[in-house]
């Protein structure tokens, strides 16, 4: 039987949903990693016309978009013993691996798990430095670098505006795929080079007329 989740904080459920999800993914998650997850998941999230939901507010930090918040949650989860938090730096896993300990239901609603589960679906089984290159690639992450300022907040918006950018100009490569070849219309070419010719014979005249007078 699954345990229902209650939570105090909104961050602590996303942790959870994460915890979660790698579980049924059978995939491994790790507090760096825990992160990066969390913020494409809220990246997913703007990009598909929701709001953010994991609690987060993200800045930029050396390592990536940080929240030290997330340290806060991740503590309760461990605390409250439906978390094992281990370290396996020997093995390669990386430190502070992350176990569900029981079942749990699903900590979230329908549409916001399914962001955590997209995410982990493709990038579950990245490193942690494979997720920290994916996230430095995104746009608010690219535009806080270009700011230069450590510790500014990441606008998730911009990811949005840029989505729907790219969205119009598919739409509208697709509606001029689709749209048929223009050509001229039959027999214009010659019937703009009659009217020429015709013109032709009378600027000549008109042109020695002009010549004779001066």
């Amino acid at each position: 039987m699954s345990r229902p989740l209650e939570s105090p904080n909104p961050l602590a459920g996303a942790v959870l949903a994460v915890v979660k999800v790698a579980h049924e993914l059978n995939c491994q998650v790790n507090r760096t990693k825990l992160s990066r997850f969390l913020y494409l998941a809220d990246l997913e999230a703007v990009e598909s016309g929701y709001t953010p939901f994991t609690g987060a507010t993200w800045r930029w930090g050396e390592q990536g978009p940080y929240d030290h918040a997330l340290t806060r949650a991740e503590d309760w989860v461990v605390e409250s013993e439906l978390v094992e938090r281990h370290d396996h730096r020997d093995t390669g896993c990386g430190s502070h691996l992350l176990t569900l300990t029981v079942d749990i239901e699903d900590p979230l609603n329908a549409t916001d798990m399914e962001c955590v589960r997209d995410v982990l679906r493709l990038h579950g089984g990245k490193s942690a430095t494979d997720l920290e290159h994916l996230s430095r690639e995104t746009i608010p992450v690219i535009e806080a670098q270009a700011g230069g300022e450590r510790g500014a907040l990441l606008d998730l918006n911009r990811a949005r505006r840029r989505r729907q950018v790219e969205t119009l100009l598919e739409r509208f490569r697709s509606r001029r795929g689709a749209r048929p070849s223009q050509q001229d219309d039959p027999g214009v070419g010659a019937v703009l080079e009659a009217e020429f010719r015709g013109m032709r014979d009378g600027l000549r005249r008109a042109n020695a007329k002009m010549l004779d007078d001066q």
